[in-house]
């Protein structure tokens, strides 16, 4: 509820302070006395968009800020899903300069004028015969069904599985489009790393590689000397084996006349081995070229096939190939992953959509059961405020698709004459019979839910005084549920307030100024009596007058 309003600087206010309690509070006063700047300003600090223009002073900033206790609202959601510190007691303020700069705050934090805007729709609601859009909207109709219907936890419980659901169905959307893309990504993938494993990059090295390949290209000329080497090492005639083999022998003999030959022939004994050890080596290296035309073309084709794929991927080193692979690899991976999640997301959607229309058909079903006791509630409602020939009419039909509403199209459609045609709300032309109808609706909502502050705007504007007095019953009635504050000119209306706040506006030498005051009770005798006879107070103006505070 709103506990105190404070508004400098604004408009024709310099500054007003207002205290405001429970239940039903009126506002009154003259035309052009400043009820409809309250009003502006309030929308001011709830968000609506600053007009510079009313600065009372251009030079001086404007100033508002509201107290509201909010324990029973049920806003701790909001605040912890705006990062705002929670408190029962809220306080909301707003400045803004003839510059146009604007600030906003929350508990004395900045905020955004979104949120600001946010938070002012679930702290007040304003309603004039000017102001009913509320009344046409398909959200609004359907809370008021569920609220009567006892289904607002459901409905508000299957309205966040359903967002939850439709935003299954758009990642699935932006799944499927880049499924699209994969496949074809896929296929170049596939192709590329079977290419890389075809080449088997880690038995493979490429120094190793290169050496073999120039080996292999002067492999004839190798051959032929290794060949030629094995000839002179294989000659019986000059080969040096026969030769050592000679040398040792005449050594041999030498040193068995002089031990000095001796050194001589352990010499040659030596080389001996050396040369034998060196024709062994030539054998194996001349076998290691006894290679046919297809390892040599296989030593080729492999050497060809890795600069190709350095030069391919622009890189220098097998490692950096091989690391390649496992980039793509995990591509691969990523992609067979993703569509994994495609095919687990196919089912989340199947199951969650089967278990919203099962919700969504037990609401249907409670939502057909309670339609005609609410059509009826409100037309006994209707009747009391003299529209006794009114008659609402909830229809309620399949819709084409699950909606975050359930499987229901619900339209309310209202007759005010008896024979009339029943139409959609919005083609009912009267702002004072939308407004009572709102007011009946209000009042219902009012025994069902913990409602934000109601402020009705002149909506008894063109109604006789008997309808005024019924209006004014049902707004205390109202009020003892709710905190209801109703501007009114006409005083069945006023004399039913538990507090009455008048708006006076007075000129001075120099400047005009609109001031607020709460009446007390002789106060509000002599307000009343004048809202009856005019600016000449008489004294049956002020007998009628207490006997309407009386009969409050």
């Amino acid at each position: 509820m709103l506990q105190r309003l404070e508004i400098s600087n604004y408009a024709l206010i310099e500054n007003v302070k207002i205290s405001l309690n429970e239940g039903f509070t009126v506002i009154t006063g003259e035309t052009g006395a400043g009820k409809s700047i309250l009003l502006k300003a309030l929308n001011l600090l709830l968000g609506e968009r600053a007009d510079t223009s009313v600065l009372k002073q251009s030079d001086k900033k404007c100033f508002l800020e509201a107290e509201f206790n909010i324990q029973n609202l049920h806003l701790e959601p909001f605040f912890k899903e705006h990062d705002l510190d929670f408190e029962q007691v809220c306080i909301v303020r707003r400045e803004f300069t003839s510059s146009g700069k604007s600030r906003c705050f929350v508990n004395d934090s900045p905020v955004q004028m979104s949120v600001l805007k946010s938070l002012g729709e679930l702290l007040v609601n304003i309603h004039s015969q000017h102001q009913t859009l509320a009344l046409f909207g398909k959200a609004f109709q359907i809370e008021v069904l569920d609220y009567f219907a006892g289904t607002a936890d459901q409905a508000q419980a299957f309205k966040k599985d359903f967002h939850a659901y439709r935003a299954l169905i758009n990642e699935r959307i932006e799944l499927q489009l880049k499924d699209k893309e994969n496949r074809k990504e896929k296929d170049y993938l596939e192709f590329l790393i079977n290419e890389l494993k075809l080449a088997d990059l880690e038995n493979t090295d490429l120094e190793s590689l290169k050496s073999q390949a120039e080996k292999l290209a002067n492999a004839e000329k190798i051959s032929e000397s290794l060949g030629l080497a094995n000839s002179v090492f294989n000659n019986e005639t000059y080969g040096p084996h026969n030769g050592i083999k000679t040398l040792l022998e005449t050594f041999e003999e030498l040193k068995s006349y002089d031990p000095n030959y001796a050194d001589m022939h352990a010499r040659l004994l030596s080389l001996k081995i050396e040369l034998d050890d060196i024709q062994n080596e030539v054998d194996a290296l001349g076998d290691q070229f006894d290679l046919s035309e297809i390892d040599v073309q296989s030593v080729k084709d492999k050497m060809d096939l890795m600069n190709s794929l350095l030069f391919k991927h622009n890189l220098n080193e097998i490692q950096q190939l091989i690391e390649l692979q496992d980039e793509l690899e995990e591509k691969m991976a990523a992609i067979v992953g993703f569509e994994d999640r495609l095919q687990r997301i196919e089912q989340e959607i199947a199951d969650q959509k089967a278990g919203l229309e099962k919700r969504a058909e037990e609401m249907s079903s409670v939502r057909k059961k309670s339609k005609a006791n609410l059509e009826q509630a409100i037309q006994s409602i209707l009747a009391e405020l003299s529209m006794h020939e009114a008659e609402l009419d909830i229809q309620i039909n399949p819709a084409n698709e699950l909606t975050q509403f359930g499987i229901d199209e619900i339209q309310f459609h209202f007759r005010t004459n008896k024979g009339g045609q029943s139409l959609p709300l919005k083609k009912i032309a009267s702002g004072g019979e939308l407004s009572r109808l709102m007011l009946a609706i209000m009042s219902i909502l009012s025994e069902k839910k913990k409602l934000p502050t109601l402020i009705f705007d002149e909506i008894d504007t063109g109604v006789s005084g008997e309808v005024a007095a019924k209006i004014g019953r049902e707004f205390e009635k109202m009020g003892k549920n709710i905190q209801l504050i109703a501007i009114t000119h006409l005083p069945q209306v006023a004399a039913k307030g538990a507090a009455h706040l008048h708006v006076a506006k007075s000129t001075g030498e120099t400047k005009t100024t609109t001031e607020v005051i709460e009446l007390s009770e002789e106060q509000r005798i002599n307000e009343l009596a004048k809202m009856i006879s005019g600016e000449e107070i008489t004294a049956a103006a002020k007998e009628n007058a207490q006997q309407l505070l009386n009969f409050s």
